[in-house]
Parts: structure tokens; sequence; C-alpha cells
């Protein structure tokens, strides 16, 4: 995962991940007071910077419970 700093666009970074259709990517967007995420096959959600906080917690201890595989 590397940020992509682009003059037309703000920070953004881009995940692949695996879905009910095969792989996919999510992508997170840091659009100065807010977080977007976009998720296959395009649902989008923002957050808060405080809500982007809680989230980034709940999937840091999600990753504590990941199989790896």
């Amino acid at each position: 995962m590397w940020p992509t700093e682009d003059p037309t666009e703000q920070l953004r970074w881009r995940l692949e991940c695996a879905t009910t259709s095969g792989d996919g990517n999510v992508t997170v967007l840091v659009m100065g007071d807010r977080v977007g995420i976009v998720l296959p096959p395009g649902d989008t959600l923002i957050f808060t910077a405080d809500e982007a906080e809680g989230l980034a917690d709940l999937v840091d201890k999600a990753l504590g419970y990941a199989v790896p595989g």
C-alpha cells in the first residue's frame, strides 16, 4: 500500500482485496477534513476524521484475528 500524490487529487491509497466475485480494490481518499472509502463494486463511505480514526482502530483489532493465508 503506497500513497499516491497527484496534483489534481488529494492523498489516495488503493488496497487489493478479495471479493465474492474475485479480486478488487478498496480506495481510500483523504479529502480535506473527510476520509472517503470506495468499496467494490463502487459503494462509497464518507467519514469525519474522528470516525475514520475509530474505523482504523477497528481494522487494527480485526487484523489481530485474521488467519494468515
